[in-house]
């Protein structure tokens, strides 16, 4: 009997194995939001857009830190830098939070097999195993010679023989002057322009010419041996480059044109803005040789350096095509949940700046790019507020995995279904300073908007939490994209001010005590508060509290009044709504009232014709369930194969585009409305990419697809 249990528990635990989603989990170092995608239409970026154009873009996504190991810390943590500890290059996560259990050790926690290379956790902030505990196989950040195409392991990121050669120079010039410090080396370095370029872009080699083309050889194999491993795989791969310095295979500079770049328009530091918001430009002007130690940086060297950047990226873009094409070749394309995502953005000439370091846009925004087979709108893009922190717990949610208890992030899971949905007021990030010999911190909250960030002079290391407020900066981005004019004192926007002072005491940062504050959700019609004040409708209050000792407390209290649940569902462009939201959901078939697998959102999109009801619960509202509602799926939703065929967006308002995996001698295309009456039949020869204009129509069709008269494809177009 015991062995009949332990063999049903087995067969049982192996069969919910195989239902799980893989996981394809791309970093990548230093990377802003520069896509086509992301609206920057002279970038080439193929397969980061093709990505983004079956998932979720989050353009409104805000790193915890802007600086590597204190980001990388938090997203893999699940935990802000104030309770990771991690605001350095110099701490270790698991000194501060020797029990943590990071994403990859969750996933692996639960039967996934965990693997990982290159730059995940920033090295500086983990053991010499790469946080070991967190995989299933030992983790490998630099590449062995083989994986590069000459087996020369990169020649330390340069392939230019003459800057080996400077290299060569600088290092006897320093050793037979006995230079010592780091201001000497710096100055010395100086004498030798090619010993530390900034950029290299004149060699004519294969992507394994350097690091991360090796790593993506690597990582090919590692996809191949997880998918082979008889367990679902998380895989972690993490590229270095856009990171200094920008070299890559010269035919990804090939791809621009420097004399059609321009540096950026804002250059300058206007006085409204505290000087704390600012840096020397030190990772720059300290490590490379070709950079001025003024600072003061050319035209023609700012072009060089945007040059160097943008094509880094889109180096970076074939690497993640070749993981996007082998998970194709595997045939786990429809069962791989994947993730791309930048640790932070990155400066490149406003107010003067080059790198990170700041709590401005430029880089505090960060691209996180989110596909999943069966969740979610293809091409979605959403300004909702979002963090890095959130990846956590969303793709703990995708998978179908618990989220554990300390994780401070959001799944924002919903957000891919519904893009308007939001999962917080703002987004926070924040950075350190010294000022007069004093730690100073900077909080940052972002919401669609705005930015308002506070200066709080508190000596966090040694554990204080609250302190002054010593400078603080709005910026109006609807009006300012460039954040040239701090408005913090400008009385137009006391208000919204007010509701981010709010925010922050909601979250007990950047206060000068404690805030006390509470968030109350109540069903019903009226609230009670500890003072015996009556409120009758949701909003922000005060209470105080008379102690016996005279010492009153002032609480302010953030009042949710819910009243009942509504069950009222909603049918539109075949996807059902619930009104109701903040809650928990559970889809059901009307015909068997037996749940459906995974349709737990607010949302659901059925893939077959019949009836549906929605289970709303709530933990202080209770339960409900709303009306069946009758769907028809009138038209056959037939999945394609991506690596022939991309269709978007869909839905669509005015043009619909086309992109094929290769130029096709004649091509058909016919748009068909669920009458079965023809709107459009046009032929095409000799293309690959088309663009059709459907402004006139609204409603859904049939999207059919003929190439060269044998592959007919069809699919689902919503015209709205």
């Amino acid at each position: 009997m015991i062995r009949f249990i332990l063999l049903f528990f087995m067969l049982f635990s192996f069969t919910d194995l195989l239902g799980k989603k893989n996981i394809l989990f791309i970093s990548v170092d230093d990377l802003k939001p520069m896509f086509n995608s992301y609206g920057h239409e002279d970038m080439i970026t193929p397969n980061i857009d093709a990505l983004a154009a079956k998932g979720t873009s989050f353009l409104n996504t805000s790193t915890q830190q802007a600086i590597c190991a204190p980001s990388r810390a938090s997203l893999l943590t699940g935990l802000y830098p104030d309770n990771t500890r991690v605001w350095d290059l110099e701490t270790q996560i698991r000194d501060e939070n020797p029990n943590v259990v990071t994403l990859p050790q969750h996933f692996k926690n639960n039967g996934y097999f965990s693997v990982g290379l290159g730059k995940i956790f920033d090295n500086r902030s983990v053991d010499n195993n790469y946080d070991g505990i967190s995989w299933s196989t030992q983790f490998l950040q630099g590449m062995p010679n083989q994986y590069y195409f000459n087996n020369d392991n990169g020649r330390s990121g340069y392939q230019d023989p003459l800057v080996h050669q400077a290299i060569n120079e600088y290092n006897s010039y320093i050793a037979s002057n006995n230079i010592t410090s780091l201001t000497g080396k710096r100055e010395a370095r100086k004498l030798f322009p090619l010993s530390k370029p900034s950029t290299e872009g004149n060699q004519d080699l294969p992507d394994d010419g350097y690091v991360d083309g090796a790593r993506t050889n690597y990582a090919l194999i590692k996809m191949e041996e997880a998918a082979n491993s008889g367990k679902p795989f998380f895989l972690a791969v993490g590229y270095t480059k856009p990171h200094l310095p920008f070299v890559a295979p010269q035919k990804y500079w090939d791809f621009y044109n420097r004399n059609d770049i321009s540096i950026h328009p804002e250059q300058g530091r206007d006085n409204s803005i505290p000087s704390l918001a600012f840096h020397n430009n030190h990772e720059l002007v300290n490590n490379y040789s070709d950079i001025p130690l003024n600072g003061n940086i050319t035209i023609d060297k700012q072009k060089e350096l945007i040059h160097g950047y943008r094509a880094c990226v889109s180096y970076i873009d074939a690497q993640v095509g070749k993981l996007l094409s082998k998970l194709d070749e595997l045939g786990l394309s429809e069962n791989t949940i994947i993730v791309l995502w930048g640790d932070h953005g990155w400066h490149l000439g406003d107010h003067g700046l080059w790198i990170k370091h700041t709590n401005f846009e430029q880089a505090v925004n960060s691209p996180m790019i989110i596909y999943s087979p069966d969740h979610g709108l293809a091409n979605n893009k959403s300004n909702s507020p979002v963090e890095l922190l959130d990846i956590y717990p969303t793709l703990c949610d995708l998978a179908g995995i618990d989220i554990p208890n300390e994780v401070e992030g959001k799944s924002i899971s919903q957000i891919m279904v519904d893009p308007n949905y939001k999962v917080r007021r703002a987004a926070l990030a924040q950075y350190t300073r010294m000022s007069g010999g004093k730690r100073v911190m900077g909080y940052s909250l972002r919401d669609e908007k705005y930015r308002y960030t506070k200066w709080i002079q508190m000596d966090y290391r040694a554990g204080e939490r609250y302190g002054n407020s010593i400078a603080c900066e709005f910026y109006d981005y609807e009006i300012d994209p460039h954040e040239i004019i701090n408005r913090c004192s400008n009385n137009n926007y006391s208000e919204i001010i007010d509701q981010f002072e709010l925010e922050f005491k909601r979250r007990n940062i950047a206060q000068s005590t404690p805030s006390n504050f509470l968030e109350i959700s109540v069903c019903g019609s009226s609230y009670t508060a500890p003072d015996n004040q009556v409120y009758t409708s949701s909003g922000i209050y005060t209470a105080i509290l008379t102690a016996n000792n005279g010492m009153d407390s002032v609480i302010t209290i953030d009042l949710d009044l819910n009243g009942e649940l509504s069950n009222m569902i909603n049918l539109d462009n075949g996807i059902i709504s619930a009104e109701q939201q903040g809650a928990s959901y559970q889809w059901y078939d009307c015909s068997t009232n037996l749940p459906i697998s995974g349709a737990i959102y607010q949302s659901f999109a059925p893939d077959q014709s019949g009836e549906y009801f929605v289970r709303i619960s709530d933990s202080e509202c209770g339960e409900i369930d709303s009306e069946c509602i009758t769907f028809s799926n009138i038209l056959s939703l037939e999945y394609f194969n991506l690596k022939k065929y991309n269709l978007y967006p869909n839905p669509v308002n005015e043009k619909v585009n086309v992109s094929l995996d290769r130029t096709y001698k004649n091509i058909n295309i016919q748009l068909i409305d669920i009458f079965g009456r023809v709107f459009i039949n046009d032929n095409f020869h000799n293309k690959s990419k088309l663009s059709i204009n459907v402004s006139s129509l609204k409603g859904q069709f049939i999207f059919l697809l003929n190439l060269d008269g044998e592959d007919q494809i069809k699919s689902n177009l919503i015209i709205q």
